[in-house]
C-alpha cells in the first residue's frame, strides 16, 4: 500500500499490551492505514459498533476486562460484519475453533512477522470488497451460476432453487475457499440472532447438493468443516458465452 494514498483502509487495533500497539500503529501507518487503538474490552465493544464502521478489526483474544471472544460475539450480535483478524497468543486448536465460531474471519498467533500481519490484513480487505461487490458467471457442482441476473441452470435448463437456497448458494460462492461459519450464515444470509437453532442451514445445504454434482461427502462442492460452517469448492469463473453454450 503507497504511503501517499491520503485515505487508506480505518483500522481498529485492539491490544492491551501498549508497546506492541504502539509499535503496530506506527507500522500500520506507515503503509498507508487509518489506525484506532483501543486497549480494553468494553472500549474495543463500543468502538466496534459505533457508526461509520471500520473497515477491518484486529482483536486481541486475551483483554482486560472483556475477552476478544465476548467483544466479537456481542459485535456480531449487534449486526457488525466488519472483518476480524484475532491475534492471540491462544495458538491452540480449541481457541482457534472458538474464536472462528463467534465469527472471526482469520486467526494470527503471536509472535508474528509484520510482513504477513499485514498480508493477512490486506487478503481480508480484498476478500470483503469482493465478496460484497462481485458479480460474473460461475460453473460448479454441474451448475451455471449468473451472479449479476439472479439465475442457475443446469444443461441448459432452468434449476428451481427457493429464494433462501439461491442466497446461500450465492453467498458461498462469493465467499469459495472461505469457510462460512453457521453464525456468519445466519447473520448475513438469513438475518436472524446467532442464536437461531442451525438446522435449517443444514437442510439448505443438502437441498444445494441435491442439485449438484457429487457422491459422497468428498465429492460435495460444498464442503462441511466440522463443528464451524461450510466453505464452498471447486468453482470456476465463466464467461458469458461459455455460459449461453452450457
Amino acid at each position: 500500500m503507497s504511503d501517499s494514498d491520503p485515505e487508506g483502509p480505518s483500522l481498529l487495533v485492539v491490544e492491551d499490551d501498549s508497546e506492541l500497539s504502539t509499535s503496530l500503529l506506527l507500522y500500520l501507518e506507515s503503509e498507508g492505514y487509518e489506525v484506532t487503538l483501543a486497549e480494553t474490552g468494553e472500549t474495543a465493544l463500543q468502538e466496534a459498533t459505533r457508526l461509520p464502521g471500520y473497515d477491518l478489526i484486529v482483536l486481541d483474544a486475551k483483554l482486560p476486562d472483556l475477552s476478544g471472544f465476548e467483544v466479537l460475539r456481542q459485535s456480531r450480535d449487534d449486526g457488525v460484519r466488519t472483518p476480524v483478524l484475532m491475534l492471540t497468543g491462544l495458538g491452540d486448536h480449541e481457541h482457534k475453533m472458538r474464536g472462528f465460531q463467534v465469527g472471526a474471519d482469520d486467526y494470527l498467533t503471536k509472535p508474528f512477522e509484520t510482513e504477513e500481519f499485514v498480508a493477512r490484513i490486506d487478503v481480508l480487505l480484498r476478500r470483503e470488497a469482493e465478496a460484497t461487490d462481485e458479480t460474473g458467471t460461475f460453473r460448479v457442482g454441474g451448475l451455471h451460476i449468473n451472479l449479476e441476473e439472479d439465475e442457475v441452470a443446469r444443461d441448459g435448463e432452468p434449476v428451481d432453487l427457493t429464494d433462501l437456497e439461491y442466497k446461500l448458494l450465492a453467498y458461498l460462492l462469493r465467499r469459495r475457499g472461505r469457510t462460512a461459519t453457521r453464525e456468519q450464515i445466519l447473520r448475513d444470509v438469513w438475518d436472524l440472532p446467532t442464536e437461531v437453532e442451525t438446522r435449517t442451514i443444514d437442510r439448505h445445504v443438502n437441498a444445494l447438493r441435491d442439485v449438484m454434482d457429487g457422491e459422497g461427502e468428498d465429492a460435495w462442492p460444498i464442503q462441511s468443516v466440522y463443528g464451524i460452517g461450510y466453505k464452498l469448492e471447486g468453482a470456476e469463473r465463466t464467461t458469458e458465452s461459455e455460459q449461453e453454450a452450457a
